[in-house]
């Protein structure tokens, strides 16, 4: 099976160059208060903007997108599939390739249904794979062709058989139309909190406490954001200095970076507050 490497958008996602300058800060900036308050179509455009380009970063990228296939958004779902797949920004894990391949091919993304062909294929699930393939491809999805050729030219004629079988059942199970972005609406959450050492907090809450995704603004002026835990940073997030530098970008334990490594851009402060 050959690597594939196309992901395609949602025509309401756009994208600003960098060279936007300030408006490009301000979109990032909106992007995440929105994301912060649980929107997954922000979630999904925030996963694409740092998974390629001057912002890359497949760490965060993997953050959003995981964020937006908790949606059920088949574009992120398909994007978790191949991160998952080849070790980009998270962990190798065929098992949790497939289950994010079969989410989205179950939503009718036939991108999801090549990723997911492609690990069954390696898993010598072959009549599995080519069902796969074959309702990509009688979905009208061409790069299922030449996969769909090398895949059945390894089958008997009753594995062929079987496999168009397969292909018919999976089809019975699709959508009428292929979802392409969340159905449910976005609505505005206003869980916030005030915690005990006087920092705000906005974001998800279980018992009286951050758990999920949310914003922690110190007195200081700190700003967390990312993924908490009973309370505590943990996961995947950004503190950023009361000057808007990030200070640390990473992996949370408990509450404490898992990486004591300064972000380069909180070195550039520092060499120039030396000055």
């Amino acid at each position: 099976m050959g690597k594939l490497v196309r992901f395609l958008l949602p025509v309401s996602i756009v994208f600003l160059t960098p060279n936007s300058g300030e408006l490009w800060g301000q979109r990032i900036a909106s992007l995440k208060n929105n994301a912060l308050e649980g929107d997954g179509h922000s979630q999904l455009q925030l996963g694409f903007i740092y998974s390629k380009g001057r912002l890359e970063d497949k760490k965060e990228a993997f953050h959003w997108m995981t964020m937006a296939a908790g949606k059920g958004m088949p574009s992120a779902c398909r994007y978790l599939g191949f991160a998952y797949m080849e070790g980009k920004g998270t962990a190798r894990n065929k098992n949790l390739a497939k289950k994010w391949f079969t989410k989205g091919s179950l939503e009718g993304d036939t991108l999801s249904m090549i990723g997911l062909a492609e690990c069954l294929g390696k898993r010598e699930e072959r009549i599995e794979s080519a069902a796969w393939l074959l309702l990509a491809k009688d979905l009208g999805e061409p790069r299922s062709l030449w996969r769909l050729e090398q895949s059945m030219a390894g089958l008997n004629a009753m594995e062929k058989k079987k496999a168009k079988e397969e292909a018919s059942k999976l089809k019975t199970n699709l959508p009428a139309e292929p979802s392409r972005l969340t159905p449910e609406p976005f609505v505005m959450k206003k869980s916030s909190l005030t915690l005990q050492n006087g920092s705000r907090y906005r974001g998800a809450i279980q018992n009286d406490l951050p758990h999920g995704f949310g914003e922690r603004i110190s007195p200081d002026g700190e700003i967390y954001q990312g993924s908490f835990r009973d309370g505590k940073e943990e996961g995947y997030g950004t503190l950023f200095s009361p000057q808007g530098l990030i200070i640390y970008q990473g992996l949370w334990r408990e509450g404490n970076p898992t990486d004591k490594t300064e972000h380069p851009q909180a070195q550039t402060s520092g060499d120039q507050s030396n000055k």
